[in-house]
Order: C-alpha cells, then structure tokens, then sequence
C-alpha cells in the first residue's frame, strides 16, 4: 500500500461510509445530488492537504488530480454550501479516526493555543457574520494584535489532536485549556505546557483532575524547579507549525461560523487521517507531504 493521497482519500471514504451508511435518498426539488456527503467530506480532507483555502481555485485542480475518484464534482456554490452543512459529520468522524491512535490514549499530552485571525480590515469587524464570537486579541509570538479566534488544541505526541475548541481572541488561555481538559478523563496524565499557562489556580484545577502540569519556568519564578522540556515541548510547537503551514490553518477564508467550523475540523480531520494512515504504514506519523500533490 502506497502512502498516497489516493489511498489517503480511499481510506477515509471507507471509515466515513462506516459510520454514515447510505440511506434513501429524501424527496427535494431542483436536480437530484450527484455527489454524497461522504465523498464531499473526502474532498474537504483533500483540498486542506493540496494547501488551497480557496474552493474556486481547488475545484478545478480536484477536477485534474481526483477525477478518477470523483467524476460528478459540484459547482463552487453547492460545494460551498453542503461542505458548511458537514461539521457535525466532520466532527464525528475526526473522533472515530482519533480514537484508534496511539497518541490518543499515551499518558503524555500536549495543551496550547494559536491564533486564527478572522479579517484585516474594519469593515470585516464590523459587517463580519463571525463578529459576535471574535474579538482583538495579542499574540505574543509574534508581537502582533488580531481579530479573531484562538484555536484552543489538546494534542498527543505522535501529532494527533485529541481535542480541540475555538474561543475568542481575548478569552483567558487557561480557562480555554481547562474547558478543553475538563470534557475529556485525564487521570494520570502528564500535561505539557508553556509559560504562558503559568498560574497556581491553573496548576491546581488540573492536579484536581487527576492530571501534572509541567512547564517552563518564568522569569520572575527564580525559585521555580523545573526540568529542562524544551525538546519535549518542540513536540506541540511542530504540530501548530504543520496546521498553519502544511494545512494553511490561518488562510481559511471563511465568513459564517459555520464555514469557520467546518474549514478547521476538516484541516484537523485531515492531520489525524495522514497520521492514521502513516501509521499503519509504518511512515514518520506527521510525514504529510507525501499526500501533498
């Protein structure tokens, strides 16, 4: 079996069929579908790892690359307005696909956030459908104020998200991370972080948990003990570099909370799946570029 991306796409094909049989079609109007949801699904996943975050420059690359596997594509606007319509679906099969990994179930794990602008202009801010859940935040990384969301990310260490959630820019980091780790068992695990997440009340409702908090120490803690884990901790900063640059995360173009959630399952549906697949090939686990062109 070749690590491919028409394996890649013929193997999610097989998992979403799986848990979305195909049932009768429903009476409608207009000219029947010619395309099911689980093959658009398949053509989101493959459109996030060809890097095109515009569906009106994807479509005809699809057309070219994926013909043999789709030879009934639809036209922008339906493709535009059914994939808005998937996230529940995407969500469903991002966490069948999870749950199978090693990383999911390892006793090390990896907690932070990332930016995820949402526009550049005043006007956006103001006329912008996603207005009422973004807001200006600070990255400090990168020295810069945005106005969006942050993509909140609890990942393993072979690279797999185990969970993720979008809150607003300006929303406290630690509360968004301590939301995220409250929805999920983590008894006994050893959650990595970085300065950032500094806080003894942070550090305690996670130890509440059942979980430890390991991270760097601040400047201003000279009295803090903490073992050296910058190579560890290279492990989550890779993965956010993977989302933004192999899966173009910050150019998703969306307008509508909708299309906002369905374009970010589907760039983390898309790193699960190559990691799924790169590891019954026994393939480097976040060796995406192979499934790339």
């Amino acid at each position: 079996m070749l690590a491919d991306l028409d394996t890649l796409v013929i193997a999610l094909y097989c998992a979403a069929c799986s848990l979305f049989p195909a049932a009768a079609p429903k009476p409608r109007r207009g000219r029947p579908m010619k395309i099911t949801d689980n093959e658009l699904i398949c053509l989101m996943v493959a459109q996030m790892l060809l890097g095109y975050p515009s569906e009106r420059q994807f479509l005809p690359v699809a057309a070219w690359r994926l013909g043999h596997l789709f030879p009934n594509l639809p036209v922008q606007s339906t493709y535009n307005s059914r994939c808005r319509a998937l996230s529940g679906k995407l969500v469903t099969l991002w966490r069948a696909i999870s749950q199978e990994l090693p990383g999911f179930t390892d006793q090390l794990s990896f907690i932070d956030t990332t930016p995820l602008p949402c526009g550049q202009s005043v006007q956006t801010v103001n006329r912008s459908e996603l207005a009422p859940w973004c807001a200006f935040g600070y990255c400090a990384a990168h020295s810069r104020w945005f106005w969006g969301m942050r993509l909140v990310l609890w990942c393993g260490p072979d690279g797999c998200v185990r969970d993720f959630d979008l809150v607003p820019a300006n929303a406290p980091e630690r509360e968004a991370a301590l939301t995220l780790l409250e929805r999920q068992p983590i008894h006994g695990q050893l959650v990595i972080a970085d300065k950032g997440f500094a806080g003894a009340e942070f550090e305690q409702a996670v130890k509440a948990l059942g979980a430890c908090l390991l991270r760097p120490s601040r400047s201003d803690e000279p009295n803090r003990k903490s073992p050296p884990i910058g190579p560890i901790r290279q492990r989550i900063e890779s993965i956010v570099q993977t989302l933004k640059y192999q899966l173009r995360l910050e150019q998703h173009l969306a307008r509508t909370p909708a299309g906002l959630i369905a374009r970010i399952t589907a760039r983390i549906l898309a790193l699960n799946t190559a990691i799924h697949l790169n590891w019954q090939l026994g393939q480097p686990a976040r060796h995406l570029s192979t499934y790339g062109h």
